[in-house]
């Protein structure tokens, strides 16, 4: 015979437990004495045991999930910007062959030019700002 004294929630949870299982509260006490015993015996005891008989256990599955979700947010957003990149670029590169090939008016050639900078410098910007 083995008197112990235990919290309102431990208590609770072992009537519970004994309600659940069929068995008596004298039987779950004997069980559940012995399975503490064998984890505390061996090299699975993995979670901390709380003075009130609880378990702490921590979901970091939920912050492995939001971690992958805000990179994946992350990596779209620099693909986005990538691509605005590049087809700036490309559009640069052409404008630069149509300069040189063609005779353009002046006047075509220094605003077309002068918008190309802008959003190229722009997009420069951002990209930059993304991945800071």
């Amino acid at each position: 015979m083995v008197s112990a004294k235990i919290g309102g929630k431990t208590y609770d949870r072992l009537e519970r437990y004994s309600e659940e299982e069929g068995i008596s509260r004298s039987q779950a006490i004997d069980r559940m004495l012995k399975q503490g015993l064998d984890v505390e015996e061996s090299d699975m005891r993995l979670v901390p045991v709380k003075t009130d008989g609880g378990t702490r256990m921590e979901n970091k599955l939920d912050s492995v999930e939001n971690h992958i979700e805000i990179q994946s947010d992350k990596i779209e957003a620099q693909e986005k910007y990538q691509l605005v990149l590049n087809t700036t670029l490309i559009a640069s590169i052409v404008w630069i062959f149509l300069v040189l090939t063609y005779s353009l008016p002046s006047l075509f050639v220094g605003v077309s030019g002068i918008g190309l900078i802008l959003i190229l410098v722009s997009s420069l910007i951002q990209f930059h700002r993304n991945h800071d």
